[in-house]
């Protein structure tokens, strides 16, 4: 019923577009004296970002709740998130082959609901979100199809299941942009013959392809992807980074995600790993896409004998914030929601608020 709901709306929008151009060029009515609303390009500068992941559902109250229950829920995330100064979020829409909203490809997703709800939860996040004027980005896990297996990229099919997904949700809400996040070609077995050139070709079709046809649906959203931070590892699994931040048709923007710190310890020696990290993606990004930081806020507090920083410190957000900005970049994302309420992240999350002077 909730698709059909969205569907004459649809159809009442069209209809309403053929009777004003119907008017126009019938009656000779100027364009300039006619007021069109027109969907507002996302602005890429300045974010301040959060990925709610499927595993932040439960920890921020989402899962399977009535639809009062659910939208009391949201209204109290987004409002803290704008109280924090986030005004992007790239939610979990389509986690494992399943979704958050009501899905002619998929089933509903297990991680928020037991059994189907009656309501739309997707329709609720994002009225909540642009109602604390967050942005809203739907990020869809394009290959997953199990959290131990993947469709294959090198199937055509494969990318028309990807592209009815991506256009199912862009016809049906009032997303601001599509994301995809690291999950391309896995690192196990299942596809180890394939070759890095041959992951790229196929990953980059599937990009091109999804690319396109946002762009003919709505010109004025963005499409971006949030690669491993290690450039290497990125390219083993199929991220042509080089032809994405060289050649136009593939991006409108670029999260690599740099979750190290600056007191990194290998082999006896030290290394700034988050400033060399940002060094090099910022050497590879020969078009000047726009780069948005990937922060690991989840690692706060982690103690690790290898990147000691987080134990160690509780201002490496704070630091790599300025580190970006200093570098040019066009924000961060946080990793993840749950990090920025919950005990883990709190002496990081008390020095971000005293360096956006929150209270």
């Amino acid at each position: 019923m909730m698709r059909k709901e969205k569907s004459r709306k649809q159809q009442v929008r069209l209809l309403l577009l053929t009777t004003l151009l119907v008017t126009i060029f019938t009656f000779g009515v100027p364009v300039t004296s006619i007021t069109v609303q027109a969907t507002k390009k996302t602005n890429l500068k300045n974010m301040r970002g959060v990925w709610i992941s499927y595993k932040d559902y439960a920890d921020m109250g989402l899962v399977h709740k009535s639809e009062k229950t659910f939208t009391k829920k949201a209204d109290k995330i987004f409002k803290q998130m704008q109280k924090d100064k986030i005004n992007t979020v790239f939610f979990h829409v389509v986690p494992c082959n399943d979704a958050i909203y009501p899905s002619e490809y998929l089933d509903w997703s297990s991680y928020m609901f037991k059994k189907e709800p009656e309501y739309d939860p997707l329709e609720i996040l994002i009225e909540k979100a642009h109602q604390y004027n967050i942005t809203f980005h739907a990020w869809i896990n394009p290959y997953r199809k199990t959290m131990e297996s993947s469709f294959n990229p090198g199937k055509n099919a494969s990318t028309k299941r990807i592209v009815n997904i991506v256009e199912e949700i862009i016809e049906n809400y009032d997303v601001d942009g599509i994301h995809f996040d690291d999950y391309f070609y896995p690192s196990g077995d299942q596809f180890k013959k394939i070759s890095v050139a041959t992951r790229k070709k196929n990953v980059n079709k599937m990009i091109q392809t999804v690319y396109q046809s946002i762009k003919e649906k709505n010109p004025n959203l963005v499409f971006g992807i949030s690669p491993a931070g290690n450039i290497d590892y990125a390219q083993s699994i199929g991220c042509d980074l080089h032809t994405w931040l060289s050649e136009d048709g593939y991006l409108d923007y670029i999260v690599p995600q740099i979750y190290w710190t600056d007191d990194y310890k290998l082999s006896g020696r030290s290394y700034k790993m988050y400033s060399n990290r940002l060094v090099q993606w910022k050497a590879i990004n020969q078009n000047q896409t726009p780069m948005v930081i990937g922060l690991g806020l989840y690692m706060s507090g982690v103690r690790s004998g290898v990147d000691i920083g987080w134990s160690k410190k509780s201002n490496n957000i704070v630091s790599q914030i300025k580190k970006q900005k200093a570098s040019g970049c066009q924000g961060f994302v946080l990793f993840s929601g749950r990090y920025m309420t919950g005990k883990s992240g709190k002496k990081e999350m008390k020095n971000y608020r005293k360096y956006y002077r929150i209270k």
